[in-house]
């Protein structure tokens, strides 16, 4: 027996007035999803406990079959693993987004309209060259995504920072960092932004049509991750991910799992669905379990952008569900498929609440869903909480 899980990073939502009040999901044209559905079981998993953030760290940890309680880890010092650098026990990392600001001081573009990575590595180097100092550097990932190392400044686990993604349209100063290091961290960001003014590359931006990174937001504190057993040594498979993005990746890294990457793979709209699609075969061929997670419906669901997400709903269904479908006439396969946590069109950004999963393959009995939704996970009565056990209702001999 194999083990595929599908992450549609977001793509849990509320009704929609433009899609006749349904969500997302229900309006996505979905086939192969629904094949899923008829076959298998269709429930509600809470993956996020009540007292966490509804974050994709939290979340994911709890898809990749860990209590995220248990392993509260910072997401600045998670996505940082990714990029293969260690924290020492004085460092605190944060992550920091290259955003658009208005004139009037409000939140146009969390991502800089999802700057590409070329000139958030050229934007980083222009901040690294008069930032960085014997007491903090900062680090380029992918995209928007930049990580602020920090020495001595423990207080910044304590201090409270907004992220920058919860806040779209809505002005900075109704968001102020509150804390001990509250100071602190408003002097580096009025410095960043001083440098960001007189940058070449947001120049040359500008004068393409682009928006400008004129802001950063520093949110996410966290330290070294440790103490999480390896996925091989807890659940007895070999297990494999490709995601485009640096969250997932430092998962990977901290549990042991091999990362792949595939050409085309993103964080956006611009995501190559087949190169996925045909990465997760070449996973199986080589692993008992496999992690895909597709992060463009969270993207869409952030820019409020109702269409790209119902197509990339529709992508995944068509480029990498199909796949796996065909890939189980041959050879068993359990499938797995399901959002790590809602992000409403309407509202921009993440929000509480269970997600609908589907479960389909040998040794699982059909429970009368026809679809992947909210609806029908929440009509089927099927719900799995604390969700972090839905892994091993997956590796389960029956369910």
């Amino acid at each position: 027996m194999q083990y595929a899980i599908v992450i549609l990073d977001g793509a849990a939502d509320e009704p929609q007035p433009s899609l006749a009040n349904q969500t997302i999901l229900a309006a996505a044209v979905t086939p192969w999803l629904d094949s899923l559905a008829a076959q298998g079981e269709v429930g509600l998993a809470a993956l996020v406990p009540a007292s966490l953030e509804p974050s994709s760290n939290v979340a994911c940890t709890a898809i990749l079959g860990y209590d995220p309680v248990d392993y509260p880890i910072g997401r600045g010092a998670l996505e940082l693993s990714a990029l293969g650098i260690e924290l020492a026990d004085n460092e605190i990392a944060l992550r920091t987004n290259l955003c658009h600001v208005s004139d009037q001081g409000v939140m146009v573009s969390y991502s800089c309209d999802n700057i590409s990575s070329v000139d958030g590595h050229a934007l980083c180097q222009e901040l690294q060259a008069v930032l960085d100092d014997e007491q903090c550097r900062l680090y380029a990932g992918g995209g928007f995504r930049l990580y602020l190392v920090v020495k001595n400044r423990p207080g910044l686990l304590q201090t409270e920072l907004a992220a920058a993604h919860n806040i779209t349209d809505q002005p900075l100063a109704d968001f102020p960092p509150r804390g001990p290091e509250a100071a602190w961290i408003n002097d580096y960001l009025r410095r960043a932004a001083q440098v960001l003014a007189s940058s070449p590359t947001n120049a040359r931006r500008a004068a393409a049509g682009q928006l400008v990174a004129n802001r950063l937001m520093c949110f996410w504190p966290g330290q070294r991750p440790s103490g999480m057993p390896a996925f091989q040594e807890r659940y007895g498979r070999t297990a494999a991910l490709n995601t485009g993005v640096d969250l997932l990746a430092g998962l990977a890294a901290l549990t042991g799992i091999e990362l792949y990457r595939f050409t085309g793979v993103t964080d956006g709209p611009d995501n190559d669905y087949a190169a996925q699609g045909l990465g997760v075969l070449e996973m199986l061929r080589q692993h008992d379990v496999v992690f895909v997670h597709v992060e463009a419906p969270d993207t869409a669901g952030h820019d409020g952008d109702v269409l790209a997400k119902k197509q990339a709903v529709e992508a995944i269904d068509r480029e990498i569900i199909s796949r796996l479908v065909n890939y189980s006439q041959n050879q068993p396969l359990r499938i797995l498929a399901l959002p790590d946590h809602p992000t409403p069109v309407l509202r921009k950004r993440h929000a509480p609440g269970p997600v609908p999963f589907v479960l389909a393959g040998p040794g699982v009995s059909t429970n009368g869903g026809r679809r992947l939704t909210e609806q029908e996970a929440a009509r089927c009565g099927l719900r799995v909480d604390p969700g972090w056990q839905l892994l091993s209702r997956l590796l389960a001999e029956t369910t």
